[in-house]
């Protein structure tokens, strides 16, 4: 099994996230852009991903929450940009009631993922850029590198199949 790196970058309120998948690059696009698949690898264990509308094109969203093992739900809202099909997309992320209205108790993330064919795969290059550092720190002290590991280790096992 693949690690995935994460660095963080304080004084750019970044964090950079890199992992390798032994898998074509046009599956792990689609693990990425289909919400069918998201579903099945985005929430760490116990927890699940569940869709309430998906759109992936330049303008679109996905907004969906993540159900926990107590019933809870954790709403959130992501609006695509930038869609180069197989190479790369970049999306505005952020916490959110179930209507979509933004949660602005908590930060809001601006990912851009990255897919490059390497030998035997694909690799992946996440980077979150956050309005500040204490930002960072508190995704980072909500267990963010943990959580998305979790999550990353189980699409591992899903592009296997």
């Amino acid at each position: 099994m693949h690690k995935a790196i994460f660095t963080p970058d304080e004084t750019k309120a970044t964090l950079t996230i890199e992992r390798h998948f032994d898998a074509p690059r046009a599956k792990v696009w689609a693990a990425h852009t289909q919400s069918e698949l998201l579903e099945q690898w985005w929430a760490p264990l116990p927890w699940k991903a569940v869709t309430k509308t998906h759109d992936f094109r330049e303008g679109g969203h996905w907004h969906y929450y993540m159900s926990g093992p107590n019933s809870e739900k954790e709403w959130c809202f992501v609006s695509y940009s930038d869609i180069q099909p197989e190479v790369r997309f970049s999306g505005d992320d952020y916490f959110c009631d179930d209507e979509g209205k933004k949660n602005d108790a908590m930060p809001s993330m601006h990912w851009k993922t990255e897919f490059l064919e390497e030998a035997g795969g694909t690799k992946i290059i996440s980077t979150i850029v956050l309005p500040s550092k204490e930002d960072l720190e508190k995704i980072l002290s909500m267990g963010m590198q943990e959580g998305y590991t979790m999550a990353l280790n189980q699409l591992e096992e899903i592009l296997s199949k």
